[in-house]
């Protein structure tokens, strides 16, 4: 039954990778993309300028989102998806309910260190701005911790990520907690 229904949410999407998604939150763990996005194809990293990291509300907890700030950016990894996959992500986002699709022009530098040509249209899931700041799951941030290890990105994005949205007092507790486990 389950693959019926499976091949029923399929019929007509395409299964070739052929949009650029950003992930800066729980699905920079490789694995977990391998298991949203079957088509998925690691990329490269970019940059998003004049964003900053949040963690807000959603339907379970709090997660990770970007919002508008000149003075920063957030790194992303780059997965090509297809329209299958980007389906899949819509239904695990809770598309459009709490997140919206929000498209860049960026560079992207590929996993082999050089550069794409061009700036490419990508896309990223954002929780709606209304929604409130909060402390997101232990579990929750390590993932985003494992993440920005594995991709090499600058952790101190991410503690900043945490302390704009519960503190600066509170995040050194949650830091301090957090290393402790």
């Amino acid at each position: 039954m389950a693959e019926k229904i499976r091949f029923e949410f399929s019929r007509g999407l395409s299964h070739k990778p052929s949009v650029f998604y950003l992930a800066y939150g729980s699905n920079l763990c490789r694995e977990r993309m391998e298991t949203r996005c079957p088509n998925a194809v690691a990329v490269g990293t970019t940059k998003i300028q004049g964003f900053r990291l949040l963690f807000k509300r959603s339907c379970s907890g709090f997660y990770a989102t970007i919002e508008q700030d000149a003075n920063c950016f957030v790194p992303a990894a780059v997965y090509k998806i297809s329209e299958y996959d980007e389906a899949l992500l819509n239904r695990y986002e809770g598309y459009p309910k709490y997140y919206y699709k929000r498209y860049f022009q960026l560079p992207i530098r590929t996993l082999a260190g050089g550069r794409l040509r061009g700036l490419k249209q990508c896309m990223a899931y954002v929780l709606h701005e209304e929604r409130s700041l909060g402390e997101p799951s232990m579990d929750y941030f390590r993932l985003l911790d494992s993440g920005y290890e594995t991709w090499k990105f600058d952790v101190e994005i991410l503690d900043k990520g945490l302390s704009d949205s519960i503190g600066v007092k509170s995040a050194k507790e949650y830091i301090k907690q957090f290393e402790q486990l």
